[in-house]
């Protein structure tokens, strides 16, 4: 069992990444922060095989959370951020940077075959990042 903690400000984002990694049976969100101080502090309560990070949020971004996270017990994070595309390819280079093993963009196209692209996109890096082994 792969046990996720969600971090995303936007109770709908969380419900839809909670609703898309629940759909595969190796995986249970074990719990949801709605800012960075949160992850921090649930990821060592949790002890997460993996972590989704939103970057923009409320009290302590995500780049911040995820350096944190990453100096005091360090869990495989995918960023999950509306702000990775061509446009702004800062905030993937810093969440990387920051000890993030890979960034997925938010979808930015409606519909329901784009949201099921993402979701499966999405769910395979979950599941690939789970079995890395950090060294730190």
């Amino acid at each position: 069992m792969i046990k996720v903690l969600v971090v995303d400000d936007s109770p709908t984002t969380s419900a839809l990444l909670k609703h898309i990694l629940e759909a595969d049976p190796e995986v249970r969100v074990v719990g949801m922060a709605v800012n960075g101080k949160q992850a921090v502090q649930m990821a060592g309560e949790l002890m997460p095989d993996v972590i989704t990070m939103d970057v923009v949020m409320p009290d302590m971004d995500g780049v911040e959370a995820t350096r944190q996270i990453m100096a005091t017990a360090p869990v495989p994070i995918v960023v999950v951020t509306a702000h990775a595309d061509a446009n702004e390819p800062r905030v993937a280079f810093e969440a990387l940077k920051a000890g993030a093993l890979e960034v997925v963009a938010k979808p930015v196209e409606a519909g329901r075959a784009a949201q099921d692209t993402w979701g499966e996109c999405l769910l395979k890096t979950v599941k690939a990042v789970a079995g890395v082994e950090l060294k730190c």
